[in-house]
């Protein structure tokens, strides 16, 4: 493959393009429902291009006033531009993998879960929980543990708009309901909402990407 820069013809003259002298820079913020910081700069050629662009963070990168977490990664679409200051939603999160794999041993049961739900505004997200034991536990148990997550995560999307159920994933207060009523049913040393991912943003959010783009 040619590792030529693309060229521009000028009165007859060849004329290198530096496409990223054409670029400009923006800034884009996180979705102040999760955290008010900005996420940082991304260019572009023009800001259309920009839409739909997923910027993922660690925790530890973008809060200064919620407890660090360098194991969870928060992800942010963007979804309008304005001059040169991008605003993002939420988009999804996720624990990293090494953090999950640092707990699974020898003669523990991982129990997981993955679910669409859908919040009370009607957004729409996929969401996988994780629950590890201490030791095995039977199937029949596992059945029990796997329904009660389910229902838990479902009953709360259904309660909660989509801002108040992003920031609880991301928090840990979901993850915390069910650590308590896992526990109730079997020992455990890991319960999480592991990854979540956003379908469809509510119709309120939906109109005013729409309405911008």
């Amino acid at each position: 493959m040619s590792s030529r820069r693309p060229t521009r013809k000028t009165k007859g003259k060849t004329k290198v393009v530096d496409k990223w002298k054409e670029k400009s820079w923006y800034e884009v913020n996180a979705a102040n429902y999760i955290v008010e910081k900005s996420l940082g700069q991304t260019p572009a050629s023009e800001p259309e291009k920009l839409y739909g662009r997923v910027i993922e963070m660690a925790r530890l990168g973008v809060a200064d006033d919620i407890f660090y977490d360098i194991n969870l990664k928060i992800r942010f679409r963007i979804t309008n531009v304005v001059g040169n200051i991008c605003g993002t939603e939420f988009d999804g999160h996720e624990i990293a993998k090494e953090q999950i794999r640092s707990q699974i041993r020898r003669n523990r049961t991982k129990i997981e879960a993955i679910q669409n739900v859908i919040t009370k505004d009607k957004a729409r997200l996929r969401v996988s929980s994780i629950v590890i034991t201490p030791m095995r536990c039977g199937t029949s148990t596992q059945k029990v543990v796997r329904k009660t997550i389910v229902d838990i995560v479902r009953a709360r999307a259904r309660e909660q708009s989509f801002v108040e159920y992003a920031r609880n994933m991301v928090n840990g207060e979901i993850a915390s309901e069910l650590k308590a009523e896992v526990t109730k049913i079997f020992p455990t040393v890991l319960v999480e909402v592991r990854k979540s991912k956003v379908l469809l943003l509510p119709e309120t959010k939906t109109k005013t990407v729409s309405a911008v783009t």
